[in-house]
């Protein structure tokens, strides 16, 4: 009689379980799976059954391979974030408007001007809310509002009041 031999050598119950504690993963009776318990929300995973035995080798094996996986798809997911960012950061200065606080004089009216045409097409007009979250000085708004007023709707009409 010969005997069999198992085409993989298994782990002993304790060198499996002393394992599991040096890759910290924990099994569940109840469940029947294994936890992952150093990634966040201890994922579960269904060990390898040879016959109605666990194959204390393989589920390690696969184990360790899921903790992989889910590094692997963390890292994906941060890349795409990384790229998300730098798109962003070429965007939004070309997105954002320019800073206003520091224009004077024909610069400021221009700017001025054109946030009035923005602004009263967006809505019923401009108010000075409006202008201030926009990066306007209140002394800048009363300053320039006559001649920004009037440029803005030569601009729109083709004729100053």
């Amino acid at each position: 009689m010969a005997k069999l031999q198992k085409s993989s050598p298994d782990l002993s119950a304790a060198a499996f379980e002393q394992q599991l504690k040096l890759h910290g993963f924990f099994h569940i009776r109840a469940e029947g799976r294994f936890a992952d318990v150093r990634a966040k929300g201890c994922p579960r995973t269904e060990p390898v059954m040879r016959g109605k035995r666990i194959d204390r080798q393989a589920t390690l094996a696969a184990l360790l391979a899921a903790r992989e996986a889910r590094a692997e798809a963390a890292a994906a997911a941060e890349a795409v974030q990384i790229e998300r960012e730098r798109v962003a950061s070429l965007i939004a200065p070309v997105a954002m408007p320019a800073a206003r606080a520091s224009l004077d004089g024909a610069a400021a009216i221009a700017q001025l001007a054109d946030d009035f045409i923005v602004l009263t097409t967006r809505s019923d007009g401009a108010a000075l809310p409006d202008l201030l979250r926009m990066g306007w000085r209140k002394s800048q708004v009363f300053e320039h509002t006559d001649a920004a007023r009037n440029l803005a709707y030569s601009r729109q009409n083709g004729a100053a009041v």
